[in-house]
């Protein structure tokens, strides 16, 4: 009976192209955007700024070339990218030589890129909190607010046990959900790094793709569970399985409706929050990277192949 639902399920859904695709000379390894700009960092260590609204080039960067540990001159990996509240700043966090990341400020105006340290610390991501702040994720669980005005950390804190994977930041950057291997979302108060609660139950393994609004939160984990959780409550509001890893999950603005890539074809499907499916999302050619509403009714997602716009209609 079930499998029969959710045949008539997805007859009853619309099945939507992409309105813009967006692709590059090398595969895409991260992202950032705002109104203003839509930045991609490539594998071959290039930054592509591009204008929002009309998706023409406006500026390039190259990072330098780094040895591997046969000597030989590779491309930087690129570990996350992020504009500043202000629009002046982009932030790219790369990996150096021997395995250091790297931290570079490029100026928009002046087009100078800024090498503003080097550290033995596996940073992981980055993202803005302020013009002058810089939330970090490190590969040890921990949490990291770093003044780039003084140079010094404003605190390090634990937040977990495990390997984290990714975190998401609300809109007003007041709290984070960070994911790790133990599948549970744990909230922290960017402020002070404090965690306040663990949001778990459904997800038993790594998380893959994390998204808060408001006063929910999303998380996409490896054994292909997708759980919408209630921060104030700290339960799952509703339950998900797919039939792929989801390695996006966004949730809309208004909380009325969720996205997920949810089987091997890379489609990304578009359910309310009664789990009733929407929505069909055909076009990527290979498996996501990130997935994100930039409205109600508009949705930006990437692989390492292109990036994809949609309108839902």
């Amino acid at each position: 009976m079930k499998k029969l639902i959710l045949i008539i399920l997805a007859i009853c859904a619309f099945a939507l192209p992409p309105v813009k695709k967006i692709t590059y000379n090398g595969y895409i390894s991260k992202i950032t955007y705002n109104n203003t700009y839509l930045i991609a960092g490539l594998e071959n260590g290039t930054i592509v700024i591009k204008d929002f609204k009309t998706f023409k080039n406006i500026g390039t960067i190259t990072l330098p070339k780094i040895h591997d540990f046969m000597g030989d001159l590779i491309s930087m990996p690129i570990y996350s990218l992020d504009i500043s509240p202000d629009n002046k700043h982009l932030m790219i966090l790369a990996e150096g030589e021997d395995a250091k990341r790297e931290l570079f400020i490029y100026d928009f105006n002046s087009k100078k890129l800024d090498h503003i340290f080097t550290t033995k610390e596996t940073l992981m991501k980055g993202t803005y909190i302020g013009d002058n702040k810089i939330f970090f994720a490190l590969l040890s669980d921990e949490a990291l607010l770093y003044d780039l005005k003084n140079n010094k950390n404003i605190y390090r804190t634990q937040v977990g046990n495990y390997v984290f994977s990714t975190y998401a930041v609300n809109k007003n950057k007041t709290l984070a959900v960070f994911g790790d291997e133990s599948g549970a979302l744990k909230v922290v108060d960017i402020k002070t790094g404090k965690k306040l609660k663990e949001l778990k139950g459904f997800n038993k393994d790594k998380t893959l793709s994390c998204d808060i609004e408001k006063n929910l939160a999303i998380n996409g984990s490896s054994d292909m569970r997708v759980a919408v959780y209630d921060i104030n409550s700290g339960y799952s509001k509703l339950t998900l399985k797919v039939k792929f890893l989801p390695y996006g999950a966004t949730i809309s603005p208004d909380l009325s409706k969720f996205a997920v890539q949810y089987n091997e074809k890379n489609d990304i499907a578009i359910y309310s929050m009664y789990n009733k499916l929407l929505f069909v999302l055909n076009g990527h050619t290979m498996a996501l990277n990130g997935i994100k509403f930039l409205n109600n009714d508009t949705i930006i997602s990437f692989s390492p192949a292109e990036i994809l716009i949609w309108k839902l209609k």
